[in-house]
């Protein structure tokens, strides 16, 4: 076997073709060496990476077969993709979650659903789901928390005004009654409709329940401390009842 032992610059022809030996043997030319003492700088027309980065993924730049680059910004360790940057995508992303509060997302159609939240605007949204907040439970409730809460703002409860008899829904928390005219007769829900521990507060707003008197009357056998009805007789009287979402409202 013989070889050439060149040094330099080698221009290879247009191409290298096997040719049939004297033996009848398919010779197969190859050009080999070392690049040892080179790092091949020189060599042109062979790709080459630049940019060199720590788990860089390699891309194409201008659509030349010969310019590799690593994108520093976007990598790969075998566990996790790191992207610095945007992320587009002409179809769908998915994944079985996603962290962080979503306040960058944009193109988000108003009204859609969103899990159990649907949409107003950027910073609106609602829902008519019950919610269980601390616990994996099913909610006792359409806010159903579990352990303690801490609120920064005020809390607004529901508040209905009367003058007429009334029969208190079972989402009422302030019951107003205006004596300034007449008596009224507030009529509560089943204790069976409430949940336990519930609470609805009666108050006189006309303060006229002296005169006009407001009697609370339990529904059915329903009652209150014992008594199928009670009376407001005092100006500007009230009354806070809970109840024990069986048969029975308490005074406290």
């Amino acid at each position: 076997m013989a070889y050439n032992n060149l040094s330099g610059t080698v221009i290879q022809p247009n191409a290298l073709l096997p040719r049939t030996g004297p033996d009848g043997n398919i010779i197969v030319p190859i050009i080999s060496g070392s690049l040892s003492t080179s790092d091949g700088a020189d060599v042109i027309n062979v790709p080459r990476v630049s940019n060199a980065t720590n788990n860089a993924i390699i891309t194409n730049v201008g659509g030349d077969a010969n310019t590799l680059t690593c994108e520093s910004n976007l990598t790969f360790d075998g566990t996790t993709l790191n992207i610095v940057g945007e992320l587009t995508a002409s179809v769908a992303i998915s994944a079985s979650y996603y962290v962080g509060d979503g306040s960058k997302l944009s193109g988000l159609a108003v009204g859609t659903a969103g899990g159990i939240f649907t949409q107003l605007a950027a910073n609106q949204a609602f829902t008519t789901s019950s919610v269980s907040i601390g616990a994996n439970t099913t909610p006792l409730a359409r806010m159903h928390i579990v352990g303690s809460s801490f609120m920064s703002g005020a809390v607004v409860h529901k508040r209905k005004l009367v003058n007429a008899n009334y029969s208190v829904a079972t989402t009422d928390y302030y019951v107003g009654v205006d004596t300034t005219n007449n008596t009224v007769k507030l009529t509560l829900p089943e204790a069976t409709q409430l949940l336990d521990g519930q609470t609805i507060i009666i108050k006189d707003e006309g303060g006229s329940a002296n005169s006009n008197h407001i009697t609370v009357s339990g529904s059915a056998s329903d009652t209150i401390d014992g008594k199928n009805t009670i009376l407001l007789e005092s100006p500007f009287a009230s009354i806070q009842l809970y109840c024990n979402g069986e048969n029975k409202f308490f005074i406290c």
